[in-house]
């Protein structure tokens, strides 16, 4: 992991999330700070998780899909591994 200075990561581990992920994100896009990633690691979602996902253009947003399910520990470890800040 690198730290880039003032950048703030916001890991978030996905699984069949698609009821919840749009709120969340919407969210996060519309906080008063702009300096920050989204990192999302999906745990190979089997519902729209992903697609919703990639249905948001913003460039500070990054999607991880693991092959195969991991496990929340892992999934979030997956996030935090991609940060860089």
């Amino acid at each position: 992991m690198r730290n880039t200075p003032d950048l703030i990561s916001i890991c978030i581990p996905t699984y069949n999330g698609e009821n919840y992920i749009l709120e969340a994100l919407n969210s996060i896009k519309n906080q008063s700070y702009k300096n920050i990633e989204v990192i999302i690691s999906d745990d190979n979602s089997t519902d729209n998780t992903v697609n919703l996902i990639k249905s948001i253009n913003d460039n500070r947003i990054k999607i991880f899909i693991n092959k195969s399910e991991r496990g929340y520990t892992k999934n979030f470890e997956n996030a935090i591994n991609h940060s860089l800040g």
